[in-house]
């Protein structure tokens, strides 16, 4: 049996000499992603975290006086405070919608864990046996998804380490970390999978 090769958009032969077959899927239905092993708390955490980062209002937006700093310090060439705050705004927009997906997913698919590790139990109190269950689950990354995480990531150690400014990190932080790391070693990886877009919606 030939190997078959997936290809977005085109179709042709195998590659690297070995006989084989292509077949095409078409893009405005299919998408390149990697595949990442998450845990319900990490994504929990980054989803405490864009809402702490919302909850709390922007020094450039509550400070009329660093307008004027701005001002007096660049003047023409000056830096407008109120767009600066949808700068970051922006940065946190754009991962609210994947973290909010991966949390829907992660929750199905805990649910369905948890009614298969009861049952197991279940089976186990019988036998006098124990078993553990595992809270990993595997969520899809469009390219430049980590990008964006990291960005708002970043954004949020500034706001922190800013005294001025309300927005304190969450506890739950270092979980959150632990996503971004777990999501950059999954990109940096050559592995991708090709998926339709209503997995990723």
């Amino acid at each position: 049996m030939g190997l078959f090769d997936l290809m977005l958009g085109s179709s042709g032969p195998g590659e690297q000499g070995v006989e084989g077959k292509s077949y095409t899927l078409p893009k405005e239905t299919h998408d390149f992603v990697y595949p990442v092993a998450v845990r319900r708390e990490e994504v929990d955490a980054v989803a405490q975290l864009i809402e702490a980062e919302a909850d709390a209002p922007y020094v450039e937006e509550e400070t009329e006086e660093l307008q004027d700093v701005f001002d007096d310090v660049l003047g023409d060439a000056g830096i407008d405070a109120a767009d600066l705050a949808e700068q970051k705004r922006q940065t946190r927009l754009a991962v609210e919608p994947v973290i909010d997906h991966w949390r829907e997913q992660v929750g199905n698919d805990t649910t369905e864990s948890d009614q298969s590790d009861m049952s197991d139990q279940s089976d186990d109190s019988e036998t006098g046996g124990e078993t553990g269950g595992t809270d990993i689950t595997t969520v899809y990354a469009r390219p430049g998804t980590d990008e964006q995480l990291l960005a708002f990531t970043k954004l949020c150690k500034q706001r922190d380490e800013q005294p001025d400014d309300p927005f304190e990190l969450p506890a739950s932080f270092p979980d959150a970390a632990a996503l971004l790391t777990r999501l950059r070693d999954a990109t940096d990886s050559q592995y991708r999978a090709v998926v339709h877009t209503d997995l990723l919606e």
